[in-house]
């Protein structure tokens, strides 16, 4: 096998990639990947050996791959660009195909962790089912990545929540440094909402009606002002302050 013979240079972004690079040297082969291939939506780049396969991995412009192992006289070109794309990438989709049955290949290919291994069948009904069912496990994965994607999109949206609440808390302790404010709103429970004061009251019961009306969906900040006041507690921003039954 051989090592990796450069350094990547940009990260691959496989949910945003619907392109298969196919290493194959066989034309009925080549037909039937592009068949299937283009009846789901998706583009096929073919490359004549590893060192154009990889110059994609390279830079950054593949993540699905299916290649045929014994391309020109290398017995193992498909393995060889298999070592070195998992070494650059372990999300990258590879399938392995020969049309060379040996148990070695496929003890091979799991050892290198290809996705698939997948014999060429002579007969074309079988090989067209071969390459559906790669074709499906692309999707498969892409909808992982997607997934997984999503994830961190909920968690980032989270930590704005967070922010928001922050910016409420800030907003109020700007307020409290303004003796004339402090005294026209003693004893009385404020509401800050994005970082502006939007309601204040002395009962607290009317003024949570209203918030929870007005702003059902938004990360409010209620508090009683007081001339003196002990530290006021920041609580995650999955908790809305006003439902919480502590008096600051």
């Amino acid at each position: 096998m051989i090592s990796s013979i450069a350094n990547r240079t940009h990260n691959l972004n496989p949910f945003m990639i619907d392109e298969v690079v196919v290493m194959e040297d066989s034309t009925v082969m080549k037909n039937t990947i592009q068949e299937v291939i283009d009846r789901i939506g998706w583009q096929t780049r073919f490359v004549d050996n590893r060192t154009e396969a990889l110059k994609l991995v390279k830079n950054g412009e593949a993540a699905y791959f299916i290649l045929d192992n014994w391309i020109n006289h290398n017995k193992q070109e498909g393995f060889d660009t298999l070592e070195v794309i998992r070494e650059w990438d372990k999300q990258a989709f590879v399938t392995i195909l020969t049309g060379h049955p040996d148990p070695r290949n496929e003890t091979i290919a799991k050892r290198l962790k290809a996705d698939l291994y997948k014999e060429k069948s002579v007969d074309p009904y079988n090989c067209r089912k071969d390459i559906e069912e790669v074709a499906s496990a692309m999707l498969e994965h892409k909808k992982k990545i997607l997934n997984n994607r999503i994830g961190i999109i909920d968690e980032q949206i989270s930590q704005l929540d967070i922010l928001k609440s922050d910016i409420n808390l800030i907003a109020y302790n700007i307020k409290r440094q303004d003796q004339q404010w402090l005294e026209n709103y003693k004893n009385q429970y404020v509401v800050f909402v994005d970082g502006e004061l939007v309601d204040s009251d002395g009962n607290k019961s009317e003024i949570l009606k209203r918030i929870r009306i007005e702003y059902p969906d938004k990360p409010r900040f209620l508090k009683k002002v007081e001339e003196v006041e002990e530290k006021t507690i920041d609580l995650p921003s999955s908790l809305w302050f006003d439902e919480l039954d502590i008096n600051f």
